[in-house]
């Protein structure tokens, strides 16, 4: 993040010299984390290097990377802001790596506050666009909200605890049992991360950030910051709070089928193709949402593959939506008609990011919808796995009506062939061959999240 303001504010003509720096940070960082799995904890444990915070880097890297990749040719900002584009990216990133390392209330709580901060600035850095400006308003507002009631639920874990580190609250909670201050300050950091993972009824601000943000930025948001978000709830849900199970799971299983309803109903008669991905991206944290249910260890396992494999199909569903933008200036479902004969390529790859966020096999959203399902399963979780399916099947409609219009609808102007960016050919490449992979050969992958899982959250 430093290099890239240095360069911004050294050269004269930087912008590619700053995507340069960017890509190559990322791709260095991710080769870093990759082969930097282990155990370790810094400030008496407060910050850690453990399985699922290294699992988490990767997918927040790889979602960084492929965002700056996009970003490379899709941006519709001056160039002089280009350097303030990648330093936010960077910095959100920054918050969300502290956020998934942090075993105590405090940094956890700064790790949140710096990536929504520079959220908010990216949500709304396209300064001569008003549905830019408006997105970022929103989004500062509700977020402000739902900071001060995490922070309340937060503030009132300590004053029940005495203490501000996980491990700590975990054995205060598990020697006290439930008490009316704990399960009150469940109730409240549940509205504070829902908010984080566009869980109904703190979703509205997700539609109208989505439309008005840079594109890029909505894809950004909609992957890297609920992966963190997720990672945040695995943390003080199924182990600080693990012992109140009794009051989350329930509160847990109700707001996964709300949302994954609400968001795949409303998603139906959506004209805009971003407005009707943000209704998708809130119907799939409902999914992920009933992997909370399952035992610990193997509904984490669940979540933490299902992020990977939705980082990569929203990745790709919104590089679709930026080429095709780019040459109609358009996001409009209806001018979609007739895609896959302008560029069939970009129409094959949307095909296979909405058919795998419908949860279609071969591809890796069925497998890790299935994770999902059977984590739920084990725990007698028969009713909600049956209304997930169900949505899966009413999610599947409205992802065909797009595939309609692309192959079936006749274009109301003579279709033009179209020219897609070098780097979003390339991230399209990278995501689809990641959703087959994950969705033929997920064993490799399961079995390393399985095994972290397992020493994270042992006999739970």
């Amino acid at each position: 993040m430093v290099v890239v303001l240095v360069v911004d504010v050294l050269a004269r003509h930087g912008k590619k010299l700053i995507w340069g720096c960017y890509l190559v940070g990322t791709v260095a960082l991710l080769a870093i984390a990759f082969f930097s799995r282990g155990q370790a904890e810094i400030l008496g444990g407060t910050y850690v290097a453990d399985g699922l915070s290294w699992i988490a880097k990767i997918i927040i890297v790889i979602g960084a990377g492929l965002t700056g990749a996009i970003s490379m040719s899709a941006l519709s900002i001056r160039e002089k802001y280009h350097g303030a584009y990648a330093a936010l990216l960077l910095a959100a990133s920054l918050g969300m790596m502290v956020l998934v390392s942090s075993k105590e209330l405090i940094t956890l709580f700064v790790g949140l506050e710096t990536s929504s901060v520079s959220l908010y600035g990216l949500a709304a850095i396209s300064k001569r666009d008003d549905l830019s400006l408006e997105a970022g308003i929103k989004y500062l507002v509700i977020g402000a909200l739902s900071s001060g009631l995490l922070l309340y639920g937060l503030s009132i874990v300590y004053v029940s605890t005495g203490t501000t580190s996980l491990d700590a609250i975990r054995g205060a909670v598990s020697a006290r049992g439930r008490g009316p201050l704990l399960t009150a300050s469940v109730v409240f950091v549940l509205l504070g991360v829902g908010f984080k993972l566009s869980m109904v009824p703190l979703h509205v601000w997700t539609p109208d950030v989505y439309q008005g943000a840079p594109t890029p930025v909505s894809a950004f948001i909609s992957v890297v910051s609920k992966s963190a978000g997720f990672v945040f709830a695995l943390r003080l849900l199924s182990f600080a709070f693990a012992d109140l199970r009794l009051v989350w799971e329930p509160l847990l299983a109700a707001a996964a089928v709300l949302t994954m309803t609400v968001g795949n109903l409303v998603a139906i008669p959506q004209k805009n193709v971003k407005r009707l991905l943000a209704y998708s991206s809130i119907s799939q944290a409902g999914y992920i949402l009933v992997g909370f249910v399952g035992s610990p260890a193997f509904g984490a396992s669940a979540v933490m593959f299902y992020l990977l494999v939705y980082t990569l199909t929203n990745v790709a569903a919104f590089s679709v939506v930026i080429a095709f933008s780019q040459a109609t200036g358009s996001d409009q479902l209806d001018d979609y008609a007739g895609l896959a004969r302008r560029e069939p390529l970009l129409a094959l790859a949307f095909v296979f990011a909405l058919l795998s966020l419908a949860g279609i096999p071969p591809l890796g959203g069925f497998v890790g919808k299935f994770y999902l399902f059977a984590a739920a399963m084990q725990k007698g979780y028969l009713w909600l796995v049956i209304v997930a399916a169900l949505n899966s099947i009413l999610s599947l409609y409205y992802y065909l009506l797009v595939l309609r219009r692309m192959y079936i609808t006749d274009p109301a102007v003579p279709a033009v062939p179209m020219k897609t960016a070098f780097p979003v050919r390339a991230v399209l490449l990278i995501t689809t061959i990641g959703i087959f992979w994950l969705g033929i050969l997920p064993g490799p992958v399961m079995n390393v999240i399985s095994e972290i899982s397992a020493r994270i959250f042992p006999n739970m």
